[in-house]
């Protein structure tokens, strides 16, 4: 079976009522703007900038006008989720958010809004898996050798795109499997923590495989092992963290759509529609399977249900690993 076709089947599609309606959804009033936002909490030129782009162009057709892409970037996603979370609920707005976006809601105590009261969630997008990478100057070539690294005197030193990122607690939460040391160097995005990794200024990072791929085949980054469930036709020689002994270490870079709360219920409809449709699309599935993205179209409850089983998952670590806000 062909990659993209092991991708396909790994959709779960909501319902034909949700998806495929041609009634009152596809009717339901629009945009009243010039275009819809979409608001990137996170540096322009990350993994969700790729994604919002492609779905967006994909999905205008549907929706009758373009969507366009916004950077709202610091706080650990904060200004740009504020921002949306301040809109007014016309079906003009929509937050791409990401895991980080629902761990900076547990690492700090006062935020200026709440992702359960202040946004209606409009659907569930998918994941890409996380890979470990390391410079390939690096003296590590395996994830032995990595071991007998973070259980050195000295430890090692791994970047992120910022305190409480995935890529921070991905790192954090192994080096304590590992009963290792680490020290932690957090940069303005994950654009800047790759570049430190490329100059081999430190030594471990944990990019998704979107932005591990082209380094990776660029003989830039060597990869150690990878969080997806199984092996990635496209990294067909690096393990999964299963088969290295951690079954449940699985962190995901997923994403989520969501618009302000109280946003119309058919305007909510109709945008999960176009998106839908957006992912279906063989094109869409095609290019973004090749850089290991999983579809997972989830509805609005699940959404709210993975928003509070991460929240749960991640608090924990931070707790134990005593992370604290940088913000």
């Amino acid at each position: 079976m062909s990659e993209l076709k092991k991708w396909a089947t790994t959709l779960v599609v909501l319902s034909a009522a949700s998806i495929y309606s041609t009634g009152s959804a596809l009717a339901a009033e629009t945009c009243p703007g010039p275009a819809i936002k979409m608001i990137i909490p996170n540096p322009a030129g990350g993994v969700g900038d790729l994604l919002g782009r492609i779905l967006g162009d994909k999905a205008s057709g549907e929706l009758g006008q373009p969507v366009v892409i916004e950077n709202r970037a610091g706080g650990t996603t904060v200004i740009g989720t504020d921002a949306v979370a301040k809109a007014k609920p016309d079906g003009c707005t929509i937050l791409s958010l990401t895991a980080s976006g629902v761990v900076v809601t547990v690492l700090r105590d006062k935020l200026p809004y709440n992702l359960a009261r202040d946004f209606t969630p409009i659907m569930g997008i998918g994941s890409f898996p996380m890979v470990l990478a390391v410079p390939v100057a690096s003296k590590l070539n395996s994830f032995a050798e990595l071991i007998a690294a973070v259980k050195s005197k000295d430890g090692i030193t791994y970047a992120s795109g910022g305190t409480g990122t995935m890529a921070h607690l991905a790192a954090a939460r192994l080096i304590k499997e590992l009963d290792g040391s680490g020290n932690h160097i957090p940069y303005r995005g994950n654009s800047d923590a790759i570049q430190s990794l490329l100059g081999n200024h430190v030594q471990l990072f944990f990019p998704s495989t979107a932005e591990a791929l082209p380094l990776m085949k660029a003989g830039k980054i060597r990869l150690l092992g990878v969080t997806s469930d199984a092996r990635l036709a496209t990294l067909p020689d690096v393990p999964t963290m299963k088969e290295l002994g951690f079954a449940e270490f699985n962190p995901k870079l997923w994403y989520a759509f969501l618009a302000p709360a109280n946003t119309p219920s058919s305007v909510v409809l109709r945008q999960r529609d176009a998106f839908t449709k957006a992912i279906l699309d063989p094109s869409v599935q095609e290019r973004l399977g090749a850089l290991g993205f999983t579809a997972e179209i989830k509805d609005s409850a699940a959404v709210s249900a993975l928003m509070s089983s991460e929240a749960a998952r991640w608090g924990k670590v931070i707790k134990e690993n005593n992370i604290k806000s940088a913000d």
